[in-house]
């Protein structure tokens, strides 16, 4: 199970997103109706929690269970980080997307026309930031890390945690090259927390939060034109 679980994080979900790589993500989603979206992250939800499903039969047939990847009792704590975490990311990453953008690598904007506008669309969008934070933060820090470690036998998490990172870029990749830089380094930051902490919890609220936010953005924009 320990193989499988690896297979579909190393090879199969980064090998999904590459596909798409090469498609025209822009036309796509603008031909998407509000109906389409909303099937498209269902499916999203989905597929998260079958790889969550996965991982945790791997921990829970290796006798580790969730605990032993950091998915301790939440505490207060771990806002505080996550939260901490989240503000600093965020502006170290607008510096990276700056200098991207100077080389001739901008970040796509077409990431926005995954936020639905319906309100049924919104409460679906929820679901998947908790999806995503919960699933990912599992399957790519705590799993991946904590098993490449172990695998390799090496004591330092210099391998694990940049191994872990490329591939949460990659798995990224509809979001184009400059999306899948961005998010490796994003990655390595959460990476950089987890060790830090040992714990899950400060990586998920940061991971969550990082996503529910995105539902604000066409306001936060008109808000700043308007001042404009």
């Amino acid at each position: 199970m320990t193989w499988i679980s690896l297979g579909v994080l190393l090879v199969f979900y980064p090998a999904l997103s590459i596909l798409s790589m090469g498609e025209d993500t822009a036309a796509l989603l603008k031909s998407l109706t509000e109906g389409t979206l909303a099937v498209l992250l269902i499916v999203t939800i989905l597929m998260q929690w079958a790889i969550y499903a996965i991982n945790y039969g791997a921990v829970y047939l290796e006798g580790t269970g969730l605990a032993g990847v950091g998915l301790v009792r939440i505490r207060g704590v771990d806002f505080a980080w996550g939260i901490a975490f989240l503000l600093a990311a965020n502006v170290i990453l607008s510096g990276v997307a700056w200098v991207l953008g100077q080389v001739g690598l901008p970040m796509p904007g077409e990431i926005q026309m995954l936020i639905p506008s319906s309100a049924s669309g919104r409460v679906i969008w929820v679901a998947v930031s908790f999806t995503a934070g919960f699933c990912e933060e599992i399957a790519f820090r705590g799993y991946l890390m904590t098993r490449i470690r172990l695998l390799t036998k090496v004591k330092s998490w210099i391998i694990p945690a940049v191994i872990s990172a490329v591939v949460f870029g990659v798995s990224h990749g509809y979001q184009g090259l400059p999306g899948v830089i961005l998010l490796s380094i994003y990655g390595l930051m959460f990476s950089l927390l987890y060790i830090r902490t040992g714990r899950l919890w400060p990586c998920i609220i940061a991971h969550f939060f990082q996503d529910f936010i995105a539902l604000f953005a066409p306001w936060i924009d008109r808000y700043f034109q308007l001042g404009n």
